[in-house]
């Protein structure tokens, strides 16, 4: 379980928010040299390609996937994550759900939704430390030029051979859970075997962790505020008033295990909240930070799509904590004035 991140990261919510849904355009594609799908030496048939994004601001894509294995069609949409204006964002997902062995890619589909925030200033360090090995693996460093810390730090590149063809896509092996103002990491990649003769460059660069991003429902008639945090994408956010849940849709392509965590205002101070997954219990972290928020915060599974039911806030019709205080207050002078007054009565008679 990743540890939940600092009460800091509330600071930036006020300037963030999703402004527009887009379909593809000629401003945000995948080339058609730079997509393709083949097997790797495990046999799983693998999809990559490269997003670009020419747009004026900062972006989230969401790509389809369409894949023909024997007669029947199997599609898949990846939320990825943010890429900034004039930067590609690489992919490499293996599609499970495939079992023919002469499967056909069809050309896929992007739409995105523009966003008001830059992913995180992390820079692939080019100096002579950056290094394709003979064996085809790169190894390099990176460092964080951002003000803040960041976490869940990743490494992409799109791999390319000696005649400039589109081979892969790799990952850093590396686990960075945090990586602080002005730090060094060291990173490394390797390509599918099968590549690593073919190997002539890397065209590397760096995912941090999204900032908190702000969502509302309906709840009880009324709207209900919340934050989120997530190495992965949230959609589909509605509070169901039958079970009394908020309601989310999670969905991780990435091949790590990844984690959303909530933030939720307190209303009673006495909450316990309880998460199923695809309708199942699991497992979960609850925390209170020092500005009253509810973090329930879970992991994700590698190349996901978790429905989330939360569940245990307070129903209407039920006294909060600070509700009952209010009452007390209230109520004790109340009480002291008709105890005053009978008293005051009887000595009268």
């Amino acid at each position: 379980m990743r540890l939940l991140v600092p009460v800091s990261m509330f600071t930036i919510i006020i300037g963030l928010g999703i402004i527009a849904s887009h379909s593809a355009s000629a401003n945000v594609w995948i080339p058609d040299n730079e997509f393709s799908g083949f097997y790797n030496v495990n046999g799983t048939y693998t999809v990559i390609g490269a997003v670009k994004n020419t747009e004026d601001n900062a972006i989230i894509p969401t790509i389809t996937i369409n894949v023909k294995d024997s007669d029947k069609t199997i599609s898949e949409k990846y939320v990825l994550s943010t890429t900034n204006s004039q930067k590609d964002i690489p992919f490499n997902i293996k599609i499970l759900q495939v079992e023919g062995k002469n499967a056909t890619l069809e050309k896929p589909q992007v739409s995105f939704v523009v966003t008001n925030h830059n992913s995180t200033d992390i820079e692939i360090i080019y100096d002579k430390m950056l290094k394709k090995h003979a064996d085809g693996h790169e190894t390099g460093f990176i460092i964080n030029n951002d003000t803040s810390t960041a976490h869940g730090v990743r490494v992409y590149a799109a791999i390319y051979g000696k005649d400039g063809k589109f081979l892969d896509v790799g990952k850093s092996i590396e686990t960075i859970e945090e990586m602080k103002p002005e730090e060094k990491i060291a990173f490394s990649m390797y390509p599918d075997p099968q590549h690593a003769s073919m190997v002539s460059y890397y065209s590397c660069f760096v995912v941090g962790e999204d900032p908190t991003m702000p969502s509302s429902v309906l709840k009880d008639g009324k709207p209900y505020n919340f934050t989120y945090l997530t190495s992965g994408s949230v959609t589909d956010t509605k509070f169901d008033d039958s079970t009394h849940s908020v309601i989310v849709t999670v969905r991780y392509p990435f091949p790590d295990t990844g984690f959303v965590n909530f933030m939720f205002p307190e209303e009673s101070g006495a909450e316990k909240f309880s998460v199923l997954s695809n309708d199942k219990p699991v497992e979960f972290v609850q925390s209170k930070d020092s500005d009253g928020y509810w973090h329930v915060a879970l992991s994700l599974p590698p190349r996901s799509t978790s429905h989330l039911a939360i569940s245990g806030f307070v129903q209407p019709g039920l006294l909060s904590t600070d509700s009952f205080k209010n009452y007390i207050l209230i109520i004790i002078p109340i009480v002291a004035a008709v105890i005053s007054i009978t008293i005051w009565k009887k000595k009268k008679d």
